[in-house]
């Protein structure tokens, strides 16, 4: 048999990423995928690539996934566990081999099927043995954790944790340029970069489009937080968790490359799982990346007020939820039961990732 190089790639980049970025590439050398970080296409907000990596693990789980249904075991190997290293555009953070032996992967059919749905979900628990399930597919990774919040009161405090984090994002200069570069208002522009995010995928109320527009300009966003206005900006985010069946927190054991590519590779099975059971998911990234801050960087990156309130909200979390403490938490998430998103986010071609 000859390993169909091109139809694991396509696989791959049916994964998450941040923002839709899809900070990947590809390439074939001596029998073995080559996966890439670009950095070209790396968030400013990011901290240590944990959120690239998350995409980069997914993708390479996508890909393991199609080479089992296509007979072969693969065989993973990251390349170089530094931060230096996976920022290299020269060096692969890891390569995949590929030997006979592979058993159809029950989750395939999952993998074109899988989106972010951002709508309003159902407040309806969703049923303990989904909840299991989608932590044992995240688990069987390696060592990560899934924590899940169900109990209303909580999913309540967690959503005023997430709108804090929020404003945080909203209030800072180059986060909120950060944001309206990944910001796609037009279908044209949408379906001319096939990455970012669409407008059409947030599930916005009528106006809402035209409002973020508007504020743009950092000036008028500056102006917005100047008369106190900013919290409402954060609304949509505090009504979407609150109707939710359910959060998840994944973390791993070690802030390392190692750590967030298998992170990746779990969220992406979990994910799957979901798709799987019938459980539409949402990933809730701000506090996630304002705690890494804070935890890995010391807040080097932030301004003083900016960080004390996010010890703040560490300090909450850690009130909340003290188990989720003991790892590095790279990743939130919220589920529930939905219909279908409007639109799907679209991805960039193979040709466009893939150096031969």
């Amino acid at each position: 048999m000859t390993v169909d190089y091109r139809q694991l790639i396509e696989a791959a980049i049916l994964a998450p990423t941040p923002d839709n970025n899809q900070p990947w590439r590809f390439a074939v050398r001596d029998e073995r995928l080559l996966v890439y970080l670009d950095p070209s296409r790396t968030l400013p907000s990011d901290v240590n690539s944990m959120f690239d990596l998350v995409g980069l693990g997914a993708a390479i789980e996508n890909a393991c996934i199609a080479a089992r249904q296509a007979g072969y075991q693969p065989q993973v190997e990251v390349a170089d566990c530094s931060a230096e290293a996976s920022n290299d555009p020269s060096r692969p953070v890891a390569s995949i081999r590929f030997v006979p032996g592979g058993q159809p992967d029950p989750l395939y059919p999952y993998l074109a099927t899988r989106c972010t749905c951002r709508r309003l979900f159902s407040r309806k628990p969703v049923a303990a043995e989904s909840l299991a399930q989608m932590a044992a597919a995240a688990e069987q990774t390696g060592a990560v954790r899934v924590d899940w919040v169900t109990d209303r009161s909580q999913i309540s405090e967690m959503a005023r944790l997430l709108a804090a984090s929020d404003l945080i994002r909203f209030q800072y200069e180059p986060f909120h340029n950060e944001l309206f570069r990944q910001l796609r208002f037009t279908a044209e522009e949408a379906e001319r970069t096939r990455d970012g995010l669409d407008l059409r995928t947030l599930e916005l109320p009528p106006g809402a489009g035209w409002l973020l527009r508007m504020l743009q300009p950092w000036k008028r966003m500056r102006k917005i937080h100047q008369l106190g206005l900013g919290p409402l900006l954060t609304m949509p985010s505090v009504l979407a968790v609150r109707r939710s069946g359910a959060l998840g927190l994944l973390s791993v054991s070690q802030p390392n490359v190692e750590s967030f590519l298998q992170g990746g590779m779990a969220f992406e099975r979990l994910w799957l799982t979901a798709a799987a059971v019938g459980v539409a998911l949402q990933p809730l990234g701000s506090l996630p990346i304002f705690l890494a801050h804070w935890q890995q960087l010391g807040g080097a990156r932030l301004a003083a007020t900016q960080l004390s309130r996010v010890q703040g909200l560490a300090d909450r979390l850690r009130t909340l939820l003290p188990q989720v403490g003991a790892g590095v938490l790279q990743i939130m998430f919220r589920i529930g039961q939905s219909p279908p998103p409007s639109h799907r986010a679209l991805r960039r071609t193979v040709h466009e990732v893939y150096a031969g």
